[in-house]
């Protein structure tokens, strides 16, 4: 679960940073077509960037409070489980 949840998160982020590159190639569009002044458009962006990495931050943040509490099974829980299921199926087999 958690490494799903790691994929849409790397995901959103992936996509955060495919906007922020259309954003940069808009701004410098615009300096181009003088609609903005070099030193303008160098602001832009960086104000962009620093948005985009506050966002990406924010939901890092999200997903940290929402799975911080989980306890997710590990190897040697599932392998005790295992271990006692097969128990109890041979106990149920011999009663048989």
């Amino acid at each position: 679960m958690m490494d799903e949840l790691k994929k849409v998160l790397l995901a959103g982020i992936g996509l955060t940073s495919m906007t922020i590159d259309k954003a940069d190639d808009f701004v410098k569009e615009l300096v181009e077509k003088g609609r903005l002044t070099i030193d303008e458009g160098k602001e832009l962006q960086q104000e962009l960037k620093r948005k985009s990495e506050g966002e990406a931050q924010a939901i890092l943040n999200k997903v940290n409070e929402k799975t911080q509490n989980v306890q997710y099974a590990t190897k040697e829980d599932m392998a005790r489980l295992e271990d006692k299921l097969d128990k109890l199926t041979q106990f149920l087999n011999k009663s048989e």
